[in-house]
């Protein structure tokens, strides 16, 4: 096989099990319809619709359902190895329990990244640490916020390259004019402070 296919394989079939407890029923890929009807996009590279998410029930060890996104650290311009695989990251989102919602917010977030790469948002760089997205998840959170994960590793390794994991939390919309006066860094610490972990809560009230 090739380096893109037997690192597509190493992620979900050993590193993803390994790191998540399982990958679920399969993966929620995106769609054409996505890019058309969120961004306007109708000339959509068959490579996209290989991006998706998986829904990681809980486990032993873990009480919360997890969404990871699998496709952005896909090797699809080199035959060798470097020191990022693909773009270099992928996201999880954590939640109490099983939402549509999750899918749906990590699969606009791929699809937003992947317009990013390609340039049709100029020169904006992918989604990174310290991102402070607008979408909003009623009742009470209004964006999204990039984190480094403090319960799971920060990164992982393919034979292609390294991967970055970045985790996506939710926000009010106080909080978000805390992180515009201070910085996603300083709020991040006292989200985390407060609940113990980056888990969205859509009711929940805010830290500020």
């Amino acid at each position: 096989m090739s380096l893109l296919e037997d690192s597509w394989e190493q992620r979900e079939e050993q590193i993803y099990p390994e790191l998540f407890g399982g990958t679920g029923e399969g993966i929620y890929p995106l769609d054409a319809s996505l890019f058309k009807n969120q961004f306007g996009v109708d000339d959509v590279d068959p490579r996209w619709l290989h991006y998706g998410v998986f829904k990681c029930a809980p486990t032993i060890e873990r009480n919360t359902w997890l969404y990871v996104t699998s496709g952005m650290s896909n090797a699809w311009e080199s035959d060798n190895p470097e020191e990022y695989s693909g773009f270099g990251t992928e996201f999880i989102l954590e939640t109490n329990g099983e939402n549509d919602w999750a899918i749906n917010t990590l699969r606009s977030l791929i699809a937003f990244n992947i317009l990013v790469s390609v340039g049709h948002y100029g020169d904006k760089p992918l989604v990174g640490y310290g991102d402070r997205i607008p979408m909003s998840i009623e009742p009470n959170i209004s964006n999204l916020m990039v984190v480094k994960p403090n319960q799971f590793p920060e990164s992982f390794d393919l034979i292609s390259g390294k991967v970055d994991i970045l985790q996506i939390a939710g926000i009010t919309a106080q909080e978000l004019d805390f992180a515009k006066e201070n910085n996603s860094e300083a709020l991040a610490n006292k989200l985390f402070e407060a609940q113990g972990s980056f888990i969205i809560k859509p009711d929940r009230l805010g830290v500020i």
